[in-house]
């Protein structure tokens, strides 16, 4: 299917709200925290490219319309500002108010966790919505010194070992929606970050879930990266280096890097993970197996 990358540029008068923002908040008072519902904090206006990465994450929001969308629009927007290996979106489909999961990554998990993630009424889902559900503000969480460390298990077994939490309420103790990040590295502004963008990727899940059944976008005729660059892809989607490809497939490192700059062009990607997102999310190329990736001339 033709899919084009959700971006646009940002409107006019963006980048001089911005500035206007900077003026009326001088630098005098650098603790100063802005609520996040009139404006972002100051230390963020004052970081040009956070501001304007920031603000362009929650107008391109309204622009996914299908999962896969959801899936590019992640990464490439929330991805820069949220660093994360793994996403899950748990929210409820009306007029049920039962949740279900669906997980964005771009590497392969255990299916054991895959399983566990997928599905809310399991034990760490509950666990995670009952203390979500004591504050209902965004949640770090290090998964190595949870308790019951069973439910926290398969995630260590992952190499997942951060989490961040937070939702939308809805009625009674349920969120109307749950987003799980997982990675490394999270601080405190981190979580701010994911405080304010929330309500966005909200927003973006449930509008891209609203295409209705027998109306999806229709596939792409034909493959629009060829076998070697599908070989390419599914290295990438790995985590291995160019000189890892090259050894998987017995070619040299400067052909790999060849074909990665023509996947990025062809696929209109600005980064390599960003390439394994849009071929993933149009099934251009098969699941890794587990014997490697195979060779070819």
């Amino acid at each position: 299917m033709s899919m084009t990358q959700p971006h646009s540029p940002m409107p006019a008068g963006f980048t001089d709200r911005v500035d206007r923002a900077d003026r009326a908040h001088p630098t005098d008072r650098p603790d100063r925290v802005v609520d996040t519902t009139d404006g972002l904090p100051l230390p963020w206006l004052q970081d040009r490219q956070l501001g304007e990465r920031l603000l362009e994450a929650l107008w391109s929001a309204g622009q996914p319309a299908t999962p896969a969308q959801f899936f590019v629009w992640s990464q490439s927007r929330l991805q820069p500002l949220l660093p994360h290996r793994l996403l899950v979106c748990a929210s409820d489909v009306p007029p049920s108010p039962r949740l279900t999961a669906q997980l964005f990554h771009l590497k392969p998990i255990g299916d054991g966790l895959q399983a566990q993630l997928e599905s809310p009424e399991h034990g760490l889902w509950l666990h995670l919505i009952r203390r979500w559900g004591e504050g209902r503000r965004a949640l770090r969480i290090d998964v190595a010194r949870e308790e019951p460390s069973a439910l926290f298990q398969p995630l260590l077994e992952a190499g997942l070992r951060s989490l961040v939490l937070h939702g939308v309420a809805g009625d009674g103790e349920r969120p109307q929606g749950l987003f799980l990040l997982a990675g490394d590295g999270w601080d405190d502004e981190h979580l701010q970050r994911f405080e304010l963008l929330t309500p966005a990727l909200h927003a973006a899940w449930r509008r891209s879930r609203l295409q209705p059944r027998g109306q999806a976008l229709p596939r792409r005729v034909g493959m629009l990266v060829t076998p070697r660059e599908q070989q390419i892809v599914e290295g990438l989607r790995a985590g291995l280096s160019n000189e890892g490809i090259a050894i998987q497939l017995g070619i040299s490192m400067f052909t790999v890097k060849n074909h990665v700059r023509k996947i990025l062009r062809k696929l209109g990607a600005n980064n390599r993970a960003q390439a394994v997102a849009i071929a993933m999310s149009r099934r251009e190329f098969s699941e890794p197996e587990a014997s490697g990736l195979p060779r070819g001339a």
